[in-house]
């Protein structure tokens, strides 16, 4: 079995005993159902990570020794931000998870003319929170060590406005689509990603009046949730870290 990579907000240290918070000490106890002796990762987000195994089970609560450091990150060379209109039902869970997976470093939620998404107040703190769990979840699976940051929804034009980066995209369907990886690499780079009726044509005028390029791959209109993952993956070939 795979060693299990469990996050935790607390301060871990080599050579050190921690017990795990409830959510962890429950997942390896319970769901897992590991014994005393079983190697298990922790990371608590500030790099790297703690290997260990587990020192003791109890009823509520489970410790774990560490007994080295391993200071990999497994962070993208290319710092991404991901500008993605919010999406109805899953889609929107699906595209940020995926977008963790495929080495994004910060996320933003963004509102636009045709996001049928309205989130404020109470709900909005509620969904921030379930996302930020996601990510959690999904560094856990890939060995990512440090969590993306997620930052409040804005306003398309409010993000674009302030974004800084080497590079800023908007995908949108254009006629003539062109090859925009032909360059060198940049150290960072964002985009941003419409709603399941794309962006108006006067929000992407906006956007290249804020130094945007305007983006489009091929004939194909992608849904939502998938077009993240296909341009994260050719951003990781052409200039990231996937290998052939």
């Amino acid at each position: 079995m795979r060693t299990p990579r469990i996050f935790q907000n607390q301060p871990l240290l080599e050579g050190n005993t921690v017990q795990l918070d409830e959510n962890g000490s429950r997942h390896l106890s319970k769901v897992l159902r590991m014994v005393e002796g079983d190697p298990v990762i922790l990371f608590n987000g500030t790099g790297g990570e703690y290997h260990g195994q587990i020192a003791a089970v109890g009823n509520k609560s489970v410790a774990v020794e560490l007994t080295f450091f391993n200071e990999a990150d497994r962070a993208s060379p290319v710092q991404i931000h991901l500008g993605q209109v919010m999406g109805k039902g899953d889609h929107m869970d699906y595209a940020l998870q995926k977008a963790v997976e495929l080495g994004v470093s910060e996320i933003t939620p963004l509102f636009s003319q045709r996001c049928e998404v309205k989130l404020k107040g109470a709900r909005l703190e509620k969904k921030l929170d379930q996302w930020r769990h996601l990510l959690i979840s999904a560094c856990e699976q890939c060995g990512m060590n440090i969590i993306p940051t997620i930052n409040p929804p804005q306003p398309l034009l409010q993000w674009a406005e302030a974004v800084e980066a080497d590079k800023k995209w908007i995908l949108h369907t254009e006629d003539l689509p062109g090859n925009p990886f032909n360059a060198e690499a940049p150290s960072s780079l964002c985009f941003a990603v419409g709603p399941e009726g794309g962006f108006a044509d006067e929000e992407v005028e906006q956007t290249k009046d804020l130094g945007f390029d305007c983006i489009t791959l091929g004939p194909r209109v992608w849904r939502t949730e998938t077009a993240p993952v296909v341009l994260l993956s050719l951003i990781q070939l052409s200039w990231g870290d996937f290998l052939l």
